[in-house]
């Protein structure tokens, strides 16, 4: 059942990610990724809503978490989770962790695509 609510949280993120990122494209053009922006801050919103409400709070069933946080966000944007975990260091006063987390992430990411890159044009 876990399994099954991670799935379908999921492809309906991955499906709700497309359709904004369209609608957004074409209300803002694309001469910057404004539709990805847009939804990795939506993301992070819900993301810090629906855990709190979930975690902390216990207002909806561990469930929820699973179709909503861990599906339905995972497929619209990771960066939520991202978001989140690196607000829980910082919560927590675990400030060397979150710059290194958040640090790490962005110029490690960057340095990752810039390698797939250079690697893929090889062939």
């Amino acid at each position: 059942m876990q399994i099954l609510l991670v799935a379908l949280g999921g492809a309906c993120g991955a499906v709700s990610r497309y359709l904004v990122g369209n609608v957004v494209g074409k209300a803002l053009g694309s001469s910057l990724p404004y539709g990805t922006f847009i939804i990795n801050i939506i993301g992070c919103f819900f993301m810090g809503l629906l855990m709190t409400l979930i975690v902390e709070k216990q207002q909806l069933a561990a469930a929820w978490r699973l179709l909503l946080c861990v599906g339905f966000l995972g497929g619209f944007t990771t960066f939520s989770s991202f978001g989140y975990e690196s607000f829980s260091l910082l919560s927590s006063g675990r400030l060397l962790d979150a710059f290194g987390y958040a640090g790490g992430s962005v110029i490690l990411g960057l340095l990752a695509a810039t390698v797939g890159v250079y690697l893929a044009r090889l062939f």
